[in-house]
C-alpha cells in the first residue's frame, strides 16, 4: 500500500518463566476480490512511480500459498 515508504518491523517476543504469555493472531483483510495495489497518494509517475503490481487479493494469497515463490517472498514476486 505504502509502495515501499514503510518498512515492516521485525516481530519479536520476550519469553520469561515467570509469567504466562497468550498470542492471539487476528487476521484483517480485504474482500478476495479487492485490487490491492500501491495507494494513489503515494505514487507520482516522475518521482515515484508504482513498485509493485496491483493484483486481486484472492491471486496475492494463492501466490502466496504457492510453492512457486522459490525461497522469495511474495513481495519480490509482484516487485515491478
Amino acid at each position: 500500500m505504502s509502495n515501499g515508504k514503510y518498512k515492516s518491523v521485525l516481530h519479536r517476543a520476550v519469553v520469561s518463566n515467570k509469567a504466562t504469555r497468550m498470542s492471539l493472531a487476528v487476521v484483517i483483510a480485504p474482500s478476495l476480490d479487492t485490487v490491492v495495489e500501491p495507494a494513489k497518494e503515494f505514487l507520482d509517475n516522475q518521482r515515484n512511480p508504482a513498485a509493485y503490481v496491483g493484483m486481486k487479493h484472492r491471486d496475492y494469497m494463492q501466490l502466496q500459498k504457492s510453492n512457486r515463490l522459490n525461497g522469495k517472498s511474495v513481495l519480490d514476486r509482484v516487485k515491478i
